[in-house]
C-alpha cells in the first residue's frame, strides 16, 4: 500500500491471513553503497548523506482493536535484496510491515559551523539555520542563493533540503562586512523562510519596503523574510534592521496570519515603539517585543513595538502567537519588579534570576497575564509551546532545588547526589518541563497543570520543545549526565563522557503520576567528541528533526560519517521516526 503522509510518500506491506512473508524482496537502486549495519537497519549511501530505513516496525490488530508488535529483522542476500524476517506471529491475522526512513548529513566548510533552527514544510523539506566562519560552506547553492558568497568575519546561513532526493535545493550565505549571527527561524505554509539575530553589519542586506534601511553602527536586530522559491536578490522578500542608538539582539521569531512577530533585548532607550505596553527602558537589558506586516514598507510595516522589563536584565528567550492574535513571550528575568497580573501563577520573584512568562494584547496594548516561574537559584524559561486547550508548555533549565513540581511529575525532585549540602553552593543544572493553565481562577492551586525535573547529575539543559501530534513533548538540548535517563530503544544509550552530549527526548505528561511511562522515548546525540541539539522539530506524521553540532561523527555506525576529523565545529542534521 502506497499513501501521502506529511506530504512525503510511504508504504506498507499488508500481509494477508495465511500469506507467506518470504514473498516479500525489496531492492534500492541509485544508492552508491547499500549495507546493513549493527542494529539490523538498511543504510543507503548518497554522497556525503545517508537514508537509513531501519528495522521495520511489524504488528498485527486484533478484533479488539489491540495492536500486538510482531518482533522482526532485515536479512540481505548476495544480490543485495532485502527480506523481512518474522519472529512467531498468529498466521490466522493479517500482518502489517511498515518501514521507517531516516535521513541524516553533515553541513560545513573549513572553519566553524553551527546549525541553530531546524523546521519543515508540508512537502517534506527540512529547513535550517545557522552560522559559519567558512568562507567555503560546501552548501551553498550558487546558482539560486540570494548570496552566494562569503561576507566577512562570521555569517548567517539558511537552507533547504530535499531529503527523498538527499539534495540542497537552497542555501545562502547572509551577512555583510562584520559578524552576522542569526538565532532563530521559523517557515510557513509556503516553505517562506523568516530569521531574527544580531548584527554589526553597517551592509546588512535590507529591502527596498524594510522599516529600517539604515541604521548606526553598533549590534542591532534583524528580521528577515527570504523565499527559497525565488533565486538570486528575488528571494529577499523583506528585510529590515530595527533598533535604536545602542545595541540590541533579536532572539526568537514567529509568524502568524502573514504577520510576522519578534522578541529580544535592548539597551537603547530610543528603541522603535509603536501603541507600546511599556514605552520607555527601565534599567540595563529590557526586553522588546514587536509585529511587523511585510506586506507594509517603511514604517508602516512596524505595527506593535513594546519594551518589556523593569529594574534588572530581562532577557526573552521564545515567543508564540494564538489564534486570538495574542502574544506569549518566554524566558529569564533578574527584575524583582517584573511586572505580573493578578491571576499570575507566581506573582513574586524568588531568587537568582527567575523564569518569566507574559502574554500581550497588541490590539488594546495590555498585559493580561504575567508571571514568575522559578525557585531560589537561576531559572531559564528558553521554549514556549501553546496548547490546542490553551495551556502553556514552557521548557529550560533550572538551578533550584525548590523548583516549583507537580504531583506525579516524572522526576519530582533533585538527585540526592546532585548538589553539595552547604546550601551556597549552586546545583548544575536540570532540564524542566511546565505545563502552566493562564485561565485558572485559583492561579496558586490549579495553575500548575504539570511540571518536572528531566536529567541525571551532570547538569541538563533543555534548548527546544515542540508538541507532536500525539500531544506529546519533544525536547532537545545537551547534557553533561553520564545518567541522564535514556530509554531502551534509543538511538545512541551510552555518553561520550567527553563533554556535552546532545539530546532528543519525549515526554508524555498524560501518562500515570510517577510513571515511567511518561518517558515514551530519550536517546543521546553523541559521539567521541562535544556536540548539542539546538533545535528540534516534529511533522505531523511523527517524523522528529533534530540540528546542532558536532565535532566528531554521530551514531558512526548508521548515520552519515563526518567528512572532517579535525575536531572543529560541524552542523549536522537528523530525521528519524521511532524505531
Amino acid at each position: 500500500m502506497y499513501y501521502g503522509r506529511g506530504g512525503e510518500l510511504e508504504y506498507d506491506f499488508e500481509i494477508a491471513p495465511g500469506a507467506n512473508p518470504s514473498a516479500i524482496r525489496m531492492r534500492f537502486d541509485g544508492a552508491d553503497r547499500i549495507a546493513l549495519n549493527q542494529r539490523g537497519d538498511v543504510v543507503l549511501t548518497l554522497g556525503d548523506g545517508q537514508i537509513v530505513q531501519r528495522t521495520p516496525v511489524v504488528y498485527q490488530r486484533r478484533a479488539s482493536g489491540e495492536i500486538v508488535s510482531v518482533p522482526s529483522r532485515y536479512r540481505m542476500d548476495r544480490r543485495g535484496d532485502v527480506h523481512v524476517v518474522l519472529s512467531e506471529y498468529h498466521r490466522s491475522e493479517a500482518l502489517i510491515v511498515d518501514p521507517a526512513l531516516t535521513y541524516s548529513a553533515y553541513l560545513e566548510g573549513s572553519s566553524t559551523d553551527v546549525a541553530i533552527a531546524v523546521a519543515h514544510d508540508s512537502k517534506g523539506n527540512i529547513y535550517l539555520a545557522g552560522n559559519t566562519m567558512s568562507s567555503d560552506f560546501q552548501a551553498i547553492t550558487s546558482d539560486t542563493a540570494y548570496q552566494a558568497t562569503y561576507g566577512s568575519l562570521g555569517d548567517a546561513w539558511v537552507m533547504q533540503v530535499n531529503p527523498g532526493s538527499n539534495t540542497i535545493t537552497y542555501c545562502t550565505y547572509l551577512g555583510g562586512g562584520a559578524i552576522d549571527t542569526v538565532k532563530a527561524m521559523t517557515v510557513d505554509a509556503n516553505g517562506v523562510i523568516y530569521l531574527t539575530g544580531s548584527t554589526d553589519s553597517e551592509n546588512y542586506p535590507t529591502s527596498s519596503n524594510a522599516f529600517q534601511g539604515t541604521i548606526p553602527s553598533n549590534t542591532h536586530v534583524f528580521v528577515t523574510m527570504l523565499d527559497p522559491s525565488q533565486a538570486g536578490a528575488a528571494g529577499l522578500v523583506y528585510s529590515t534592521f530595527i533598533g535604536g542608538a545602542n545595541n540590541e539582539e533579536g532572539d526568537a521569531i514567529t509568524v502568524v496570519n502573514g504577520k510576522i512577530y519578534v522578541t529580544g533585548f535592548t539597551t537603547s532607550d530610543d528603541f522603535p515603539t509603536v501603541n507600546p505596553t511599556q514605552s520607555a527602558r527601565v534599567a540595563g537589558f529590557d526586553g522588546f517585543v514587536s509585529e511587523f506586516d511585510p506586506t507594509q514598507s517603511g514604517t508602516a510595516s512596524l505595527l506593535f513595538s513594546t519594551f518589556l522589563g523593569a529594574d534588572g536584565q530581562d532577557l526573552p528567550h521564545s515567543i508564540a502567537v494564538d489564534s486570538a492574535g495574542e502574544i506569549y513571550v518566554a524566558g529569564i528575568t533578574y527584575s524583582t519588579a517584573f511586572p505580573t497580573t493578578p491571576t499570575s501563577y507566581q506573582p513574586f520573584y524568588t531568587g537568582d534570576g527567575d523564569g518569566f512568562l507574559t502574554r500581550l494584547n497588541p490590539a488594546t496594548a495590555t498585559m493580561d497575564y504575567s508571571t514568575y516561574l522559578g525557585g531560589s537559584f537561576i531559572d531559564d524559561v528558553k521554549k514556549i509551546a501553546i496548547e490546542p486547550n490553551g495551556h502553556v508548555a514552557l521548557s529550560g533549565l533550572t538551578l533550584s532545588p525548590d523548583f516549583p513540581i507537580s504531583a506525579g511529575a516524572l522526576q519530582p525532585s533533585f538527585p540526592s547526589t546532585h548538589c553539595n549540602p552547604n546550601p551556597a553552593t549552586v546545583c548544575p543544572s536540570m532540564a524542566f518541563l511546565t505545563i502552566l493553565d493562564l485561565t485558572a481562577t485559583a492561579p496558586l492551586v490549579q495553575g500548575l497543570v504539570y511540571s518536572t525535573y528531566f536529567g541525571g547529575t551532570g547538569g541538563d539543559v533543555a534548548l527546544d520543545l515542540h508538541r507532536d501530534p500525539a500531544g506529546r513533548y519533544v525536547l532537545g538540548g545537551y547534557t553533561y549526565s553520564i545518567d541522564f535517563p535514556i530509554t531502551a530503544n534509543a538511538l545512541n544509550g551510552t555518553s561520550s563522557g567527553l563533554g556535552p552530549d546532545g539530546f532528543i527526548a519525549i515526554l508524555d505528561p498524560t501518562k500515570p503520576p510517577y510513571s515511567p511511562q511518561q518517558l515514551v522515548y530519550s536517546s543521546y546525540v553523541t559521539g567521541p567528541g562535544f556536540q548539542a541539539v539546538y533545535g528540534v522539530d516534529v511533522d505531523a506524521s511523527g517524523t522528529i528533526y533534530a540540528t546542532g553540532f558536532s565535532t566528531s561523527n554521530l551514531f558512526p555506525s548508521s548515520a552519515a560519517q563526518n567528512p572532517d576529523t579535525s575536531g572543529k565545529m560541524s552542523a549536522f542534521v537528523l530525521a528519524f521516526t521511532l524505531p
